[in-house]
């Protein structure tokens, strides 16, 4: 990893020091089990074709542990290029800054060149999606929708109980 200054998306800062305090604090006050928000690390890479990819190719998320405190994805864009982390059927969850207000919008977040963007993911609207497979299993594809390439170059996130 290089010395360089990264840039993050400065509401998702105030939000992840939003979540955190109470936590921490919390935490200190009383020996308990306070989850922290389950968090995911994505990188996106330039490939031939003028394509991109998002690694890792295939995440899996634990309903039954990740899911408590939150879910948090950490997108990082090291190329010149800006991307974007769309993932159909995932929602992204914005809270209004100085209110308990919270809305979803679809997972779609752009990542500028050398930035590291913080969202926060809707896990009650997760936990509504009735699509799943016999073992309970929800599949959701993640992509770059600027710098499409192959159908292959699609990754994908699995939630299982």
């Amino acid at each position: 990893m290089t010395n360089e200054t990264k840039t993050y998306n400065r509401s998702a800062i105030v939000l992840v020091g939003f979540l955190i305090s109470p936590i921490s604090i919390v935490g200190n006050c009383l020996v308990s089990s306070t989850a922290l928000a389950g968090e995911f690390h994505f990188i996106v890479h330039d490939v031939k074709g003028d394509a991109a990819a998002w690694s890792p190719r295939e995440v899996v998320i634990h309903k039954s542990t990740d899911l408590d405190g939150g879910l948090l994805f950490i997108l990082e864009n090291p190329t010149p290029r800006t991307h974007v982390f769309e993932a159909p059927g995932l929602f992204e969850q914005i809270i209004v800054e100085g209110s308990e207000n919270k809305t979803v919008k679809p997972m779609r977040v752009y990542a500028a060149p050398e930035e590291t963007v913080l969202v926060q993911v809707s896990t009650e609207e997760l936990s509504r999606v009735p699509e799943a497979d016999v073992s309970e299993t929800q599949t959701y594809q993640f992509f770059c929708p600027l710098h499409k390439g192959e159908e292959d170059l699609r990754s994908q996130i699995r939630v299982v109980p």
